[in-house]
């Protein structure tokens, strides 16, 4: 029986091998942004989002046009994530990032709903489930590794004041089993005899955001978000269902144990987002009155991240067994130990200036930073979830083309965002002496570039 123990044991990690991964990689969206221009602002923008953008920022921003929107991006970022000194070689963020702004009018005030995309241009999902000593900057593994899609719904509540938004973002989770049925040799593991099934399923996950945004005055916007949590998990297993046996490699083995059955089940959190509440507020500055956009604009925010709820991404092992009257029992496994993660505040501060508006051709630039304080308490004890504080920086420009014919009525704009994320490094020093994994510092860099190409379809303004 302990060779057929270990059979399976080599089978459930082969089966864990077709999910798993040996590099790390950062979600695109919560930490890096959605969007060019969202980029290029250091992510100060849930006053600001009113194109496909606001399905992750903040919902409410998509009542406030009245266009047609259409919008085509890409974002790529390299990171250089480093333990003492050595590059982790972690792989790059690439994939398309894009969506569609309909708008509308119910009872004489907009509506407008708008369906939001991040593909990954290497792998559509992908699962990684680690031992929780092996050192590795956990919020990073392979969170990007995901199709998100996202669609929300605004109304505006008081005409050209206040508007509500609600969005639901759709994820998938892993559940697989791979069952064996047949005969184990209760002494020789040649003598077992198994027929496998393979049977996986990708279980859709919906969380909610909503917003509201408020807009006093021409100048003046407030926007209140609030992203719900989202935990995604990798529920993989192996079934062995048969007889035990004898002489299984005989004609004629010996029966010990009819209908017995072996499950090995590894369960683990492989992707959490914290639930998130920001409050943004946003000031503009208009050349005139009848100027469309405005020549400055300044915006802040400060938002909530409740990183405490964070479970541990280390696989739980648990096992049952049945084998009749043997006398054979598997220990339970320890689970395995809390993070210890703690809720945040990110403070975000951002700005647009206008450079130049010619007959055919208008010119913005813009800026953004913020600071986000690591949740993660430093790695003293047997877990080594590497993370950092996160000084974030971006810039970028909007080019609008104008006068492109009667069917362009408004500009056709192209926006470039650039980010660069520092993680200075942090010292973790074990407690035990006799730690296997010792001290370390960890550190880090991320640089990204983002375009998009946003077409109006509308009036012009």
């Amino acid at each position: 029986m302990r060779g057929a123990t270990a059979a399976v044991a080599i089978l459930v990690a082969l089966f864990a091998d077709v999910f798993a991964v040996h590099r790390a990689y950062a979600n695109p969206i919560d930490y890096f942004g959605f969007g060019a221009r969202g980029i290029g602002l250091g992510n100060a923008m849930s006053a600001l989002a009113d194109d496909f953008s606001a399905t992750y920022y903040n919902p409410a921003g998509l009542a406030v046009k009245d266009a047609l929107q259409l919008e085509l991006g890409y974002l790529m970022v390299s990171p250089s994530l480093e333990l003492d000194g050595e590059d982790l070689d972690v792989n790059g963020v690439r994939g398309f990032q894009g969506g569609l702004v309909v708008p509308g009018q119910v009872f004489g005030r907009r509506l407008a709903v708008a369906l939001g995309l991040h593909l990954p241009d290497e792998r559509i999902t992908r699962l990684r489930a680690l031992p929780e000593a092996q050192p590795r900057f956990v919020l990073y593994d392979n969170h990007p590794q995901r199709l998100v899609l996202t669609t929300s719904l605004a109304y505006e509540i008081v005409p050209e004041i206040v508007s509500l938004g609600f969005g639901l973002t759709y994820l998938s989770d892993t559940q697989g089993r791979l069952t064996l049925n047949g005969l184990v040799d209760f002494q020789d593991a040649g003598g077992t005899t198994l027929q496998t099934a393979v049977d996986v399923d990708f279980k859709a996950v919906r969380y909610l955001s909503a917003g509201l945004l408020v807009r006093p005055t021409r100048e003046l916007r407030i926007g209140l978000a609030f992203r719900d949590e989202f935990d995604l998990t990798l529920d993989i297993g192996v079934i062995v269902n048969g007889d035990i046996v004898l002489d299984g490699a005989s004609e004629t083995p010996v029966p010990l144990v009819e209908g017995a059955r072996l499950e090995v089940v590894s369960q683990n959190s492989n992707l959490f987002s914290p639930r998130q509440v920001v409050l943004g507020i946003a000031w503009s500055g208009f050349r005139d009155a009848a100027s469309p956009r405005p020549c400055w604009t300044v915006t802040a925010e400060l938002g909530w991240y409740q990183w405490s709820r964070f479970k541990s991404p280390t696989a739980f092992l648990s096992t049952s067994l049945d084998a009749g009257t043997l006398p054979i029992s598997i220990p339970p496994n320890a689970p395995p130990l809390a993070p210890g993660f703690h809720d945040i505040l990110v403070p975000r501060l951002g700005g647009e200036l206008w450079l130049f508006d010619s007959e055919h051709v208008e010119l913005y630039a813009r800026a953004g930073a913020y600071f986000e304080a690591s949740p993660a308490p430093p790695q003293t004890g047997v877990t080594n979830f590497a993370d950092g504080d996160k000084i974030g920086f971006g810039l970028g420009l909007s080019f609008g083309l104008k006068d492109l014919g009667e069917a362009l009525a408004r500009p056709l704009w192209l926006d470039l965002g650039a980010s660069f994320i520092v993680m200075p490094e942090r010292r973790h020093e074990k407690l035990d002496p006799a730690d296997p994994t010792g001290d370390y510092i960890s550190s880090g860099t991320f640089f990204g570039l983002a375009a998009s190409l946003r077409l109006e379809l509308g009036e012009a303004e």
